[in-house]
């Protein structure tokens, strides 16, 4: 081992506090070496440990009768869909490399997802992705958002794994940093799922996968730019988007659990080799001996760091026993991966870095994130945080012409279609019509031999975090929620990601506090607990010279059961005459909604109304009416209000509706405001005596609207066009707004 002794200057150039590097001295019980500086560097960084966000991470609800893995388990979370049949779902974020390399940082961002779910023995099936980016009027966020859009359509083509919804946001809150979050979601029998541990004395770790290059050694890629990080030989762009190698990887996994009994399979991430290692052993309550120099590179002359470190894609450690290592060699040998036994299991507790035999490092494997060594941090909260008061519509005039409104809110790129980005992605191959030519709230996914399929949806309306962040991240997760819902499926657990600005600025930190408080709220008002996630700080924004923090985003990404593929609910209007009904109360609010927004020109105000319980008992009566088939469309009112949910429905199949407005609520407040746990159904008339009768059993208010037309718009006697025009202008926008005109 090194004797060279670093100094405190030394760990301060590595980011690490004066406490910490104490703390690394006291935990070895010596003074660290340069190689275990660097490795605590990394495995101590924001990404690693959570270490400024841990300690409220740990207050979120993780437990639930589905729930087979709880968040920090693994790398993923685990809910049982009955059947003998799991699915495995999580969110993650790869933010600063979009802003950056925003093609190659998209589609790292969906292999960084998908390694973790399929590490794990399960099958991917979709993705979802929630984008933001900046305001439309600059032309950077028209770059930004192209080039995102291609690295995931080359992705979604490599991996034949399809894009099946998600969400597009546009806010100067991420002017020049975009926010790129994906959720993967695959399925396994519950017998094949694989843990990330490593255990048994004398069992053996393998690497898989690509040969380690100098890749990201020096920095986070989470936080710079991963291309200014490899070294000679170069990496071309093309290479680096070659997603080839995580298919034959997924294919490895696959077989050599089929053939043998596997003790752990862990992916290789932004902690290298080491990292992987310490989390596996950790699980295991174990210990791990590494050799560096058997590690297959692709580079010549990389040191012991470099080895233990790189983040090089495409990469498993695998724990074996030594009986069918040759088991394992057959199934790799036609296989396009590289393979090495390059450790060893054993009681020690600690990770001991060996190269040609000479120990290098050795550090304790209770250092991982939730291992009881790391390091936890509350930041400073700034407590008198100004509240956004209400909009008082009494101060303002009612707009002369209500179709003026309409065409200047369909200029609103977060409020009109995103079926440009959609139409270039992949249709499911085993994706039923409906799920396509009849959108839903929540994007269904079939489960291969069940008449069950899966509903899913990521949301987070950033508009309402700058306003009340408790608040907001409520209504997050009751949208998420009320989607599943909606679309005749039963919520059953959620990944969050949270996107914040720097930890240590108290304002930033409060909405991180507090934002987590409203998911914990929420997560146990409707009983659906967070199963994994991931959290992103230092998410900067440039403004005239200065950094500034992004808009607090806390992204759900929530998966429900349909547990009757009969069940599915579609959001499209179907026959001309049907009654349409607002279940839920409409209010005299247009808080931190597109129309204040886009027409008041209120860019922060308070939250939309929102009550917990009222929404339970909404969500209650919703899913039973689809249960008991008493409606044929159900779509919920959210981003730009009861109109454009309304227009929604009457796009798909070209239907119009003729409706009356409620004369005790401002009209501008009916048809664009945001208020909470309203949703639109249409009803058929040999059904609305059932429907009625139903509804007033319940506690749910609800009104009649009017009815669906062959295709002309009416509200309260005057003409807003026809649907054929409105559908046209809904849905060129972002189209017309991408080629720049």
């Amino acid at each position: 081992m090194s004797t060279t002794l670093p100094t405190i200057e030394e760990a301060a150039k590595l980011e690490l506090t004066s406490e910490e590097f104490e703390k690394i001295k006291e935990l070895l019980n010596r003074h660290p070496n340069s190689l275990e500086l660097q490795l605590f560097s990394r495995l101590w960084s924001e990404h690693a440990t959570y270490k400024n966000s841990i300690k409220w991470l740990r207050t979120l609800p993780t437990k639930g009768d589905h729930v087979l893995v709880e968040a920090g388990d693994e790398n993923a979370g685990v809910i049982d869909l009955g059947d003998g049949k799991a699915c495995v779902f999580k969110v993650e974020s790869h933010n600063s490399p979009c802003a950056i390399q925003p093609r190659l940082g998209a589609l790292t961002g969906l292999r960084v997802v998908m390694r973790d779910i399929f590490s794990m023995g399960a099958k991917p099936t979709a993705f979802l992705s929630s984008l933001r980016f900046g305001d439309g009027k600059r032309d950077t966020a028209r770059w930004l958002f192209e080039e995102v859009a291609e690295g995931i359509c080359e992705y979604e083509r490599g991996a034949e794994v399809p894009i099946v919804g998600g969400e597009t946001f546009f806010s100067r809150g991420y002017n020049t940093t975009p926010i790129i979050n994906n959720m993967a979601i695959g399925v396994v029998p519950k017998d094949k799922l694989l843990s990330g541990e490593a255990k048994g004395n004398g069992n053996m770790v393998l690497i898989i996968g690509a040969r380690t290059g100098k890749d990201g050694v020096d920095t986070d890629v989470f936080e710079t730019d991963l291309l200014a990080e490899i070294d000679s030989p170069p990496v071309s762009i093309d290479q680096m988007m070659d997603v080839s190698i995580e298919k034959e990887l997924q294919e490895a996994i696959y077989q050599i659990a089929e053939k043998i009994t596997v003790v752990g399979v862990q992916s290789i991430g932004t902690q290298g080799v080491v990292g992987a290692a310490i989390d596996m052993a950790n699980r295991g309550k174990s210990g791990i001996s590494l050799n560096v120099d058997q590690v297959p590179l692709r580079q010549d002359n990389l040191k012991a760091m470099d080895v233990l470190l790189s983040q090089t894609w495409g990469r498993v450690l695998l724990c074996i026993s030594p009986d069918d290592l040759n088991t394992v060699k057959t199934i790799l040998e036609p296989l396009q991966v590289a393979m090495a036994v390059v450790g060893e299991v054993n009681n020690d507790d600690k990770i001991s870095c060996y190269d040609n035999g000479d120990l290098l490092a050795e550090v304790p494997v209770g250092i991982a994130m939730l291992g009881e060594l790391a390091p936890e941090y509350e930041r400073e909260v700034e407590e008198a945080v100004a509240q956004s008061p209400d909009i008082n519509l009494d101060i303002y005039d009612e707009p002369d012409q209500y179709t003026d409104v309409v065409k200047r809110m369909l200029s609103n790129l977060n409020v009109t279609s995103k079926s440009w980005l959609t139409n270039k992605f992949s249709k499911p191959a085993n994706s039923e019509s409906e799920n396509t030519d009849y959108p839903s709230d929540a994007a269904f996914i079939c489960i291969d031999g069940s008449d069950k399929s899966l509903a899913a949806t990521m949301d987070c309306n950033s508009r309402y975090m700058k306003s009340d962040a408790y608040v907001g991240a409520q209504i997050a997760v009751a949208e998420a929620a009320r989607n599943i819902v909606c679309a005749g499926g039963k919520p059953l657990a959620l990944s969050d990601c949270l996107n914040f600005g720097n930890p240590y600025d108290p304002k930033v930190y409060k909405t991180f506090v507090d934002s987590v408080k409203g998911i914990t709220k929420a997560c146990n008002d409707f009983e659906v607990p967070v199963v994994s996630g991931n959290v992103s700080f230092y998410n900067q924004r440039s403004e005239n010279g200065h950094l500034k923090p992004i808009t607090p985003t806390p992204v759900i990404g929530m998966v429900g059961i349909v547990n009757d593929k009969n069940n599915h609910s579609t959001l499209s209007f179907r026959h001309k005459g049907d009654m349409i009904f607002l279940v839920g109360r409409s209010r005299n609010d247009v808080n931190s909604s597109e129309y204040a927004s886009s027409i008041l020109n209120i860019k922060k105000s308070a939250a939309p109304y929102y009550d917990a319980q009222e929404e339970k008992e909404l969500q209650a009566a919703v899913s039973e009416i689809i249960q008991q088939n008493l409606v044929r469309s159900v779509h919920d009112v959210s981003n730009g209000g009861l109109f454009f949910s309304l227009l929604e429905s009457g796009i798909p199949m070209e239907f119009g509706f003729d409706i009356t407005s409620d004369a005790e609520i401002r009209k501008e407040a009916f048809l664009f405001g945001e208020s909470q746990s309203r949703v639109v159904v249409s009803v058929s008339p040999e059904k609305q005596d059932d429907f009625v009768d139903f509804m007033m059993s319940t506690k749910v208010p609800f009104s009649i609207l009017g009815h669906v037309t062959k295709g002309e718009i009416r509200i309260d006697d005057e003409s807003y066009g026809y649907i054929d025009e409105l559908k046209q202008a809904f849905e060129q926008k972002l189209e017309v707004w991408v080629e720049g005109e």
